[in-house]
């Protein structure tokens, strides 16, 4: 199981630090700049097989990932069941198109940290996932929804 510092002292030491995965050239090359800009160390994958080495590799200055649930060669749920089990306290934050209100409730359940909805305004993206990082990590499998 990985240990967290506290999140005081975890940005006071070292930028935030990011995983975006999406399939999406474009929009990944955006919101890296975007994240790149606003002071965070990112990490980028195209796919799920990208983002579960990217995570085995950097697990410990990793502090969210953005993930996008529709992905090619690993969906996106597999890419979070294989993150969790790398660091059960794993937060991600999963954008989406669409997710029905029970698929939501599921993926809260099993540790999904926030939903954001496609398509986004970027520097909302930016700030609530601040918030999220500087947020006490909740208890494994009690994560709070953020839409």
């Amino acid at each position: 199981m990985a240990e967290r510092t506290s999140s005081a002292n975890l940005t006071a030491n070292r930028p935030r630090t990011i995983l975006i995965v999406e399939d999406e050239q474009l929009m990944l090359r955006i919101l890296n700049q975007v994240f790149s800009e606003h002071g965070f160390q990112v990490f980028a994958a195209a796919d799920g097989e990208a983002a579960i080495e990217i995570y085995r590799s950097h697990k410990r200055e990793i502090d969210i990932v953005l993930l996008d649930i529709g992905i090619p060669k690993v969906p996106g749920w597999n890419v979070f069941l294989k993150m969790r089990e790398e660091n059960p306290d794993v937060r991600v934050v999963i954008a989406s198109g669409y997710l029905d209100d029970e698929s939501k409730a599921k993926m809260t359940r099993a540790g999904i940290m926030g939903f954001v909805d496609k398509p986004y305004l970027l520097h909302e993206l930016v700030e609530t996932l601040k918030r999220l990082i500087d947020a006490p990590v909740p208890p494994s499998g009690s994560n709070t929804p953020v839409t």
